[in-house]
């Protein structure tokens, strides 16, 4: 059906409105109540009545062109947003073409010519959510911005006061998923990014001159030295948005270029996660599993800054009867409250560190220990001999892998025989980006990921899942991210070899022979069950070997 603006006389058009809503109206009192289509299945009959096509917004590549032809208030108001402008011709999803009244709107408003669209309400309101999303807060509060404006710029932001920026930031770093933001200035330009899925994007360009103001501001609701701009600084604030808390951790540090920013969001409406939901496969979870049951020794989970240790230490607690146990954790900082647990908070500059409260913690007849991390000679050394003396202690530690974490404590000072007699077993982990379902398509896999898998697997991999791009997932072809890990359970042989001072490859070899699938292993399992992608496993992965 194509509705082009000006090819009918006024009777003709009169006439046509009229017989169009007397069919409009037909099909509304069969398909519709209360005023909305209630079902896709509907939906679907509807087109199929029609011969209008139906399409799955999930799936479809909205182009900024097209949002730029429709303000947003249009959208929401008339409940139709535009997918693609090619020339005159502009195509728009909406839940009934037969009103043709709205469509001659339309096309007036937008001065072009229509090709509709069959969707369902619930999903023209999601995406035009998801697709205005840049504008929505910005186009609320500034007089300014321009309609439809798919990228915030200087100009918009000029206008409005430096609170008032943060908040606007905050919440689109929010809705968009992100965990930190950052704000870099550079020689011409004030450079915003966010961490989304542990990748960064560029979200939009400031002016330099708003610098100083935003720093200023940040400085103040963190609880910084306003004046300092030498040294870097810490602190941190709490804002509600949408009903949540979000705890904003914020570090300054100056660079040739001036002093830079970056923000860390933790969500405390965050819900924890159990072992059953970070990616485990069944062999590594029950073997993690059988650590966790152990009266005492220590387990440690190792991985780069971002490779969700805290994650799976809070979901091994979860996993723990906290009535029959005391269970005392160590954090700096407490991320999140986890019920059932004493949380203490380590305060360097009042003398609490990791090392001076385990010595504490002991008196308080723990059952399990949680220490958040493992920095220097003094913790390592307390932390094993507290899993010497009948406690369970749990801890992180950075570290590539398994095996080098052993190689690790060993390089803190912790002795071979201090190490034999309290480490029960190492997890190592990684994050890696989960294919969108919004637009997961099957295909034969390039050279390069073919050869990837092939090696690691030992099998061929004909096709693989991944992620065309959509306006879902902002045409990146991932949503969301899931854990890969390697346990190391630590065996009488093993303790052999780490008692007689052996070369890492030599425990390596003996961790596979004892059972331990390795993180690649494991990351290309997850290829071969659809959850990911060969080059996603080797972006995280790849090493000089």
């Amino acid at each position: 059906m194509l509705v082009d603006s000006g090819l009918l006389t006024n009777e003709q058009a009169a006439a046509a409105q009229a017989a169009s809503r007397r069919e409009s109206l037909a099909f509304e009192q069969v398909l519709i109540r209360d005023g909305i289509i209630r079902s896709k299945d509907i939906a679907t009959m509807l087109a199929l009545t029609l011969s209008v096509p139906m399409v799955d917004l999930g799936s479809q590549s909205i182009e900024p062109e097209a949002l730029l032809a429709m303000p947003e208030d249009v959208a929401r108001k008339y409940m139709v947003l535009p997918i693609k402008k090619e020339g005159d011709r502009l195509t728009v999803a909406l839940t009934n073409p037969l009103n043709l009244g709205l469509l001659e709107d339309i096309a007036t408003l937008t001065g072009a010519n229509l090709d509709p669209l069959i969707s369902t309400p619930e999903d023209i309101s999601e995406h035009i959510e998801i697709a205005y999303r840049r504008t929505q807060d910005i186009s609320q509060t500034s007089p300014n911005a321009e309609a439809g404006e798919v990228k915030v710029t200087a100009k918009v932001l000029s206008d409005s006061p430096p609170a008032q920026v943060i908040d606007l930031l905050l919440r689109q770093a929010v809705h968009d998923r992100a965990s930190d933001i950052h704000i870099e200035p550079t020689d011409q330009r004030l450079r915003v990014r966010f961490r989304i899925d542990g990748i960064l994007h560029d979200v939009m360009n400031l002016s330099l001159e708003m610098h100083p103001t935003l720093l200023s501001r940040l400085k103040i609701v963190s609880g910084m030295n306003i004046a300092e701009r030498r040294r870097p600084q810490d602190g941190q604030f709490t804002v509600e948005i949408d009903n949540r808390k979000v705890d904003v951790r914020v570090a300054v540090s100056n660079t040739v270029t001036g002093e830079m920013t970056v923000l860390r969001l933790l969500d405390k409406g965050f819900t924890l996660l159990g072992l059953g939901q970070i990616g485990m496969e069944k062999e590594v979870l029950e073997r993690f599993r059988k650590l966790l049951r152990l009266p005492y020794g220590i387990i440690i989970v190792c991985g780069p800054t971002g490779a969700g240790k805290s994650t799976t230490l809070y979901a091994s607690i979860l996993e723990m009867n906290r009535i029959e146990r005391n269970v005392i954790s160590l954090e700096d900082p407490v991320e999140y409250r986890i019920p059932d647990i004493n949380q203490m908070q380590i305060q360097a500059e009042a003398g609490i560190t990791f090392a001076t409260q385990l010595r504490s913690i002991l008196r308080l007849d723990p059952d399990v220990i949680l220490v958040g991390e493992i920095r220097d000679q003094e913790t390592a050394i307390i932390a094993t001999q507290a899993a010497l003396t009948g406690h369970l202690v749990l801890t992180s530690l950075h570290a590539n892998d398994a095996v080098s974490a052993v190689m690790r404590l060993r390089d803190l000072g912790v002795a071979p025989y201090l190490l034999t007699s309290s480490l029960a077993g190492v997890i190592s982990q990684r994050m890696l980006r989960v294919v969108c379902r919004g637009c997961k398509t099957v295909s034969p896999p390039p050279a390069a990921d073919r050869k990837a898998y092939e090696s690691e697997m030992d099998e061929s991999l004909e096709y693989y899942t991944h992620g065309s791009g959509c306006n879902v997932c902002a045409q990146t072809g991932y949503r969301g991210r899931t854990g890969v890990f390697e346990v190391l359970n630590v065996t009488d042989p093993l303790r052999q070899l780490m008692l007689a001072d052996t070369a890492r490859e030599a425990m390596h070899r003996q961790a596979l022979a004892d059972g331990m699938v390795p993180m690649r292993r494991d990351g290309m399992s997850k290829v071969k069950s659809g959850v990911t992608t060969p080059h996603e496993v080797m972006r995280v992965l790849f090493t000089l070997e």
